[in-house]
Protein backbone atom coordinates (compact mmCIF):
# COMPACT_ATOMS: atom_id res chain seq x y z
CA UNK A 1 0.00 0.00 0.00
CA UNK A 2 1.40 3.39 -1.00
CA UNK A 3 1.93 5.85 1.85
CA UNK A 4 0.28 9.21 1.43
CA UNK A 5 2.71 12.17 1.34
CA UNK A 6 2.85 14.21 4.52
CA UNK A 7 3.19 18.04 4.72
CA UNK A 8 6.78 17.50 5.87
CA UNK A 9 7.54 15.47 2.75
CA UNK A 10 6.04 18.23 0.62
CA UNK A 11 8.24 20.79 2.35
CA UNK A 12 11.35 18.72 1.71
CA UNK A 13 10.49 18.79 -1.99
CA UNK A 14 10.94 22.58 -1.85
CA UNK A 15 14.51 22.58 -0.60
CA UNK A 16 15.30 26.09 -1.93
CA UNK A 17 12.43 27.48 0.13
CA UNK A 18 13.46 25.44 3.15
CA UNK A 19 17.04 26.72 2.86
CA UNK A 20 15.82 30.33 2.55
CA UNK A 21 13.72 30.26 5.70
CA UNK A 22 16.38 28.32 7.57
CA UNK A 23 19.02 30.91 6.66
CA UNK A 24 16.68 33.76 7.65
CA UNK A 25 15.95 32.25 11.06
CA UNK A 26 19.63 31.49 11.60
CA UNK A 27 20.55 35.05 10.64
CA UNK A 28 17.91 36.55 12.91
CA UNK A 29 19.06 34.67 16.00
CA UNK A 30 22.75 34.17 15.11
CA UNK A 31 23.95 36.75 12.57
CA UNK A 32 27.48 36.11 11.34
CA UNK A 33 29.88 38.12 13.56
CA UNK A 34 31.52 40.90 11.57
CA UNK A 35 35.06 39.92 12.56
CA UNK A 36 34.72 36.43 11.02
CA UNK A 37 32.33 37.21 8.17
CA UNK A 38 33.53 36.40 4.64
CA UNK A 39 32.19 39.81 3.62
CA UNK A 40 34.59 41.51 6.05
CA UNK A 41 37.51 39.57 4.58
CA UNK A 42 36.30 40.54 1.09
CA UNK A 43 36.34 44.24 2.01
CA UNK A 44 39.86 43.94 3.41
CA UNK A 45 41.00 42.40 0.15
CA UNK A 46 39.21 45.18 -1.75
CA UNK A 47 40.97 47.83 0.36
CA UNK A 48 44.36 46.19 -0.23
CA UNK A 49 43.81 45.95 -3.99
CA UNK A 50 42.63 49.55 -4.33
CA UNK A 51 45.71 50.71 -2.43
CA UNK A 52 47.87 48.97 -5.03
CA UNK A 53 46.10 49.85 -8.29
CA UNK A 54 44.11 53.03 -7.64
CA UNK A 55 46.49 55.91 -8.43
CA UNK A 56 45.05 59.41 -8.23
CA UNK A 57 47.72 60.74 -10.60
CA UNK A 58 46.31 58.58 -13.42
CA UNK A 59 43.82 60.12 -15.81
CA UNK A 60 40.11 59.46 -15.05
CA UNK A 61 39.70 56.86 -17.80
CA UNK A 62 42.67 54.89 -16.49
CA UNK A 63 41.29 54.99 -12.95
CA UNK A 64 37.92 53.79 -14.21
CA UNK A 65 39.56 50.97 -16.20
CA UNK A 66 41.58 49.95 -13.12
CA UNK A 67 38.37 49.82 -11.08
CA UNK A 68 36.65 47.72 -13.72
CA UNK A 69 39.51 45.23 -13.95
CA UNK A 70 39.89 45.00 -10.16
CA UNK A 71 36.17 44.35 -9.73
CA UNK A 72 36.02 41.83 -12.57
CA UNK A 73 39.03 39.84 -11.38
CA UNK A 74 37.85 39.71 -7.76
CA UNK A 75 34.20 38.98 -8.46
CA UNK A 76 34.65 36.49 -11.29
CA UNK A 77 37.31 34.58 -9.33
CA UNK A 78 34.90 34.05 -6.44
CA UNK A 79 32.07 33.18 -8.86
CA UNK A 80 34.15 30.47 -10.55
CA UNK A 81 35.30 29.07 -7.19
CA UNK A 82 31.74 28.88 -5.86
CA UNK A 83 30.44 27.22 -9.01
CA UNK A 84 33.25 24.65 -8.84
CA UNK A 85 32.68 24.08 -5.13
CA UNK A 86 28.97 23.45 -5.67
CA UNK A 87 29.85 20.48 -7.87
CA UNK A 88 31.60 18.88 -4.89
CA UNK A 89 29.03 19.37 -2.12
CA UNK A 90 26.66 16.54 -1.24
CA UNK A 91 23.74 18.64 0.07
CA UNK A 92 23.04 21.50 -2.32
CA UNK A 93 20.29 23.12 -0.26
CA UNK A 94 22.57 23.28 2.78
CA UNK A 95 25.28 24.92 0.66
CA UNK A 96 22.76 27.48 -0.63
CA UNK A 97 21.47 28.17 2.86
CA UNK A 98 24.97 28.72 4.20
CA UNK A 99 25.81 31.21 1.44
CA UNK A 100 22.52 33.03 2.04
CA UNK A 101 23.31 33.25 5.77
CA UNK A 102 26.67 34.81 4.93
CA UNK A 103 25.07 37.29 2.53
CA UNK A 104 22.27 38.61 4.76
CA UNK A 105 22.80 41.88 6.63
CA UNK A 106 19.33 42.46 8.08
CA UNK A 107 19.58 41.83 11.82
CA UNK A 108 22.62 44.04 12.60
CA UNK A 109 20.91 46.87 10.72
CA UNK A 110 17.72 46.71 12.80
CA UNK A 111 19.81 46.53 15.98
CA UNK A 112 21.82 49.58 14.91
CA UNK A 113 18.65 51.57 14.14
CA UNK A 114 17.27 50.82 17.61
CA UNK A 115 20.55 51.89 19.24
CA UNK A 116 20.60 55.18 17.30
CA UNK A 117 16.96 55.84 18.15
CA UNK A 118 17.63 55.22 21.85
CA UNK A 119 20.70 57.49 21.80
CA UNK A 120 18.68 60.29 20.18
CA UNK A 121 15.91 59.84 22.74
CA UNK A 122 18.48 60.31 25.52
CA UNK A 123 19.92 63.31 23.60
CA UNK A 124 23.28 61.53 23.46
CA UNK A 125 24.49 63.02 20.18
CA UNK A 126 28.11 61.78 20.43
CA UNK A 127 27.00 58.17 20.79
CA UNK A 128 24.42 58.50 18.00
CA UNK A 129 27.07 59.96 15.67
CA UNK A 130 29.53 57.20 16.55
CA UNK A 131 26.94 54.49 15.92
CA UNK A 132 25.95 56.07 12.61
CA UNK A 133 29.57 56.27 11.49
CA UNK A 134 29.73 52.45 11.54
CA UNK A 135 27.21 52.26 8.71
CA UNK A 136 28.10 55.35 6.65
CA UNK A 137 31.02 56.30 4.42
CA UNK A 138 30.47 60.00 5.08
CA UNK A 139 31.35 62.19 8.03
CA UNK A 140 28.89 62.24 10.93
CA UNK A 141 30.60 64.25 13.67
CA UNK A 142 28.94 67.55 12.70
CA UNK A 143 25.41 66.18 12.33
CA UNK A 144 22.59 67.72 14.35
CA UNK A 145 19.89 65.51 15.92
CA UNK A 146 17.75 66.10 12.82
CA UNK A 147 20.70 65.23 10.58
CA UNK A 148 21.36 62.06 12.57
CA UNK A 149 17.72 60.97 12.36
CA UNK A 150 17.62 61.76 8.63
CA UNK A 151 20.84 59.83 7.96
CA UNK A 152 19.52 57.00 10.13
CA UNK A 153 16.30 56.77 8.08
CA UNK A 154 18.25 56.77 4.80
CA UNK A 155 20.67 54.13 6.10
CA UNK A 156 17.78 51.97 7.28
CA UNK A 157 16.02 52.18 3.92
CA UNK A 158 19.06 51.41 1.78
CA UNK A 159 20.20 48.77 4.26
CA UNK A 160 16.89 46.91 4.07
CA UNK A 161 16.96 47.12 0.27
CA UNK A 162 20.50 45.75 -0.03
CA UNK A 163 20.94 43.71 3.13
CA UNK A 164 17.70 41.76 2.78
CA UNK A 165 15.52 42.45 -0.26
CA UNK A 166 18.25 42.43 -2.91
CA UNK A 167 19.86 39.36 -1.34
CA UNK A 168 16.56 37.45 -1.33
CA UNK A 169 15.71 38.55 -4.87
CA UNK A 170 18.99 37.21 -6.24
CA UNK A 171 18.63 34.07 -4.13
CA UNK A 172 15.32 33.40 -5.89
CA UNK A 173 16.97 34.01 -9.28
CA UNK A 174 20.33 32.25 -8.83
CA UNK A 175 20.33 30.43 -5.48
CA UNK A 176 22.82 30.89 -2.69
CA UNK A 177 25.64 31.69 -5.12
CA UNK A 178 23.60 34.53 -6.64
CA UNK A 179 22.77 35.97 -3.22
CA UNK A 180 26.38 35.83 -2.05
CA UNK A 181 27.78 37.34 -5.26
CA UNK A 182 25.25 40.18 -4.98
CA UNK A 183 26.38 40.84 -1.40
CA UNK A 184 30.00 40.99 -2.61
CA UNK A 185 29.12 43.75 -5.08
CA UNK A 186 27.37 45.69 -2.30
CA UNK A 187 30.53 45.47 -0.20
CA UNK A 188 32.66 46.65 -3.12
CA UNK A 189 30.58 49.81 -3.43
CA UNK A 190 31.04 50.40 0.29
CA UNK A 191 34.79 49.87 0.01
CA UNK A 192 35.08 52.06 -3.12
CA UNK A 193 32.33 54.72 -2.77
CA UNK A 194 32.34 57.08 -5.78
CA UNK A 195 31.23 60.01 -3.61
CA UNK A 196 34.67 60.01 -2.00
CA UNK A 197 37.33 61.82 -3.98
CA UNK A 198 39.82 58.95 -4.14
CA UNK A 199 37.19 56.59 -5.60
CA UNK A 200 35.32 59.11 -7.78
CA UNK A 201 36.41 57.26 -10.93
CA UNK A 202 37.81 53.99 -9.59
CA UNK A 203 34.56 53.08 -7.84
CA UNK A 204 32.21 53.88 -10.73
CA UNK A 205 32.27 50.40 -12.38
CA UNK A 206 31.27 48.68 -9.12
CA UNK A 207 28.58 51.29 -8.45
CA UNK A 208 27.22 50.89 -11.99
CA UNK A 209 27.17 47.10 -11.64
CA UNK A 210 25.27 47.37 -8.36
CA UNK A 211 22.81 49.80 -9.99
CA UNK A 212 22.14 47.14 -12.62
CA UNK A 213 21.65 44.39 -10.02
CA UNK A 214 19.43 46.66 -7.91
CA UNK A 215 17.26 47.91 -10.77
CA UNK A 216 14.37 45.48 -10.25
CA UNK A 217 14.39 44.62 -6.50
CA UNK A 218 14.84 48.19 -5.23
CA UNK A 219 11.99 49.48 -7.38
CA UNK A 220 9.68 46.64 -6.41
CA UNK A 221 10.47 47.24 -2.74
CA UNK A 222 9.85 50.98 -3.17
CA UNK A 223 6.40 50.23 -4.62
CA UNK A 224 5.69 47.76 -1.80
CA UNK A 225 6.58 50.41 0.80
CA UNK A 226 4.41 52.97 -0.97
CA UNK A 227 1.40 50.63 -1.12
CA UNK A 228 -1.46 51.40 1.24
CA UNK A 229 -2.03 54.73 2.97
CA UNK A 230 -0.80 57.76 0.94
CA UNK A 231 0.02 55.60 -2.08
CA UNK A 232 -0.79 58.32 -4.62
CA UNK A 233 1.52 60.99 -3.08
CA UNK A 234 4.28 58.38 -2.77
CA UNK A 235 3.85 57.33 -6.41
CA UNK A 236 3.89 60.97 -7.54
CA UNK A 237 7.11 61.56 -5.58
CA UNK A 238 8.69 58.47 -7.14
CA UNK A 239 7.88 59.74 -10.63
CA UNK A 240 9.01 63.32 -10.03
CA UNK A 241 11.89 62.93 -7.56
CA UNK A 242 13.13 59.36 -8.00
CA UNK A 243 15.51 60.05 -10.87
CA UNK A 244 16.77 63.29 -9.31
CA UNK A 245 18.58 61.27 -6.66
CA UNK A 246 20.17 58.46 -8.66
CA UNK A 247 19.43 55.88 -11.30
CA UNK A 248 20.05 52.84 -9.10
CA UNK A 249 16.69 52.63 -7.35
CA UNK A 250 17.73 54.43 -4.17
CA UNK A 251 15.87 57.50 -5.41
CA UNK A 252 12.66 55.50 -5.68
CA UNK A 253 13.07 54.24 -2.13
CA UNK A 254 13.85 57.63 -0.59
CA UNK A 255 11.28 59.59 -2.59
CA UNK A 256 8.46 57.10 -2.08
CA UNK A 257 9.14 56.54 1.61
CA UNK A 258 9.70 60.23 2.31
CA UNK A 259 6.41 61.16 0.66
CA UNK A 260 4.50 58.32 2.33
CA UNK A 261 5.65 59.34 5.82
CA UNK A 262 5.98 63.05 4.86
CA UNK A 263 9.64 62.98 5.92
CA UNK A 264 12.30 65.27 4.49
CA UNK A 265 15.22 63.17 3.29
CA UNK A 266 18.34 63.83 1.26
CA UNK A 267 20.08 67.21 1.30
CA UNK A 268 23.82 68.04 1.43
CA UNK A 269 26.25 65.59 3.04
CA UNK A 270 29.93 65.85 3.95
CA UNK A 271 32.44 63.54 2.26
CA UNK A 272 36.19 63.98 2.77
CA UNK A 273 35.57 67.24 4.67
CA UNK A 274 33.73 68.74 1.68
CA UNK A 275 30.02 69.37 1.36
CA UNK A 276 28.51 67.25 -1.39
CA UNK A 277 25.26 68.64 -2.88
CA UNK A 278 22.35 66.20 -2.86
CA UNK A 279 18.73 67.03 -3.76
CA UNK A 280 16.12 67.30 -1.04
CA UNK A 281 13.63 64.50 -1.48
CA UNK A 282 10.43 63.23 0.13
CA UNK A 283 8.18 65.34 2.37
CA UNK A 284 8.56 68.36 4.63
CA UNK A 285 8.70 66.96 8.19
CA UNK A 286 12.17 66.88 9.76
CA UNK A 287 12.93 63.32 10.97
CA UNK A 288 13.35 62.55 14.67
CA UNK A 289 14.01 59.52 16.86
CA UNK A 290 10.28 58.72 16.78
CA UNK A 291 10.24 58.67 12.98
CA UNK A 292 13.27 56.38 12.92
CA UNK A 293 11.48 53.92 15.23
CA UNK A 294 8.25 54.08 13.21
CA UNK A 295 10.12 53.56 9.95
CA UNK A 296 11.98 50.58 11.38
CA UNK A 297 8.71 48.99 12.44
CA UNK A 298 7.05 49.69 9.09
CA UNK A 299 10.00 48.24 7.15
CA UNK A 300 9.86 45.07 9.23
CA UNK A 301 6.22 44.62 8.22
CA UNK A 302 6.95 45.30 4.54
CA UNK A 303 9.93 42.93 4.63
CA UNK A 304 7.73 40.18 6.09
CA UNK A 305 5.19 40.79 3.34
CA UNK A 306 7.99 40.51 0.74
CA UNK A 307 9.09 37.23 2.31
CA UNK A 308 5.59 35.80 2.15
CA UNK A 309 5.10 36.88 -1.47
CA UNK A 310 8.49 35.53 -2.52
CA UNK A 311 7.88 32.27 -0.68
CA UNK A 312 4.56 31.81 -2.47
CA UNK A 313 6.11 32.59 -5.85
CA UNK A 314 8.99 30.18 -5.26
CA UNK A 315 6.53 27.48 -4.15
CA UNK A 316 4.33 28.11 -7.18
CA UNK A 317 7.28 28.17 -9.60
CA UNK A 318 8.59 24.90 -8.17
CA UNK A 319 5.26 23.26 -8.93
CA UNK A 320 5.47 24.37 -12.56
CA UNK A 321 9.03 23.14 -13.14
Amino acid sequence: MTDLPTPFDALLDHTALLAMWGALLLHWFFPVPADISPLTLWRRVADAISAKVNHLEDDPQQQKLSGLLAMAIMWLTVAVLLLALKQLVWINWLFDGLLLWFALGWKPLTRLAIQIEQALTREDKPLARTLLAKALNRETQSLSPVGIAKAGCETLLIGYARGLIGVLFWYAIAGGIGAFLYALVVQLTRAWPPRRFEFAEFGLPAASFLALLDWVPSRLFALLIAAGHRFEPALTAIRKQGQEWSANGAGWLLAGTGAKFQLSLGGPAIYDSEKCPRPNIGGEISPSALHLALLNQSLKQKALLWLLIQSFLMWFAHGLL
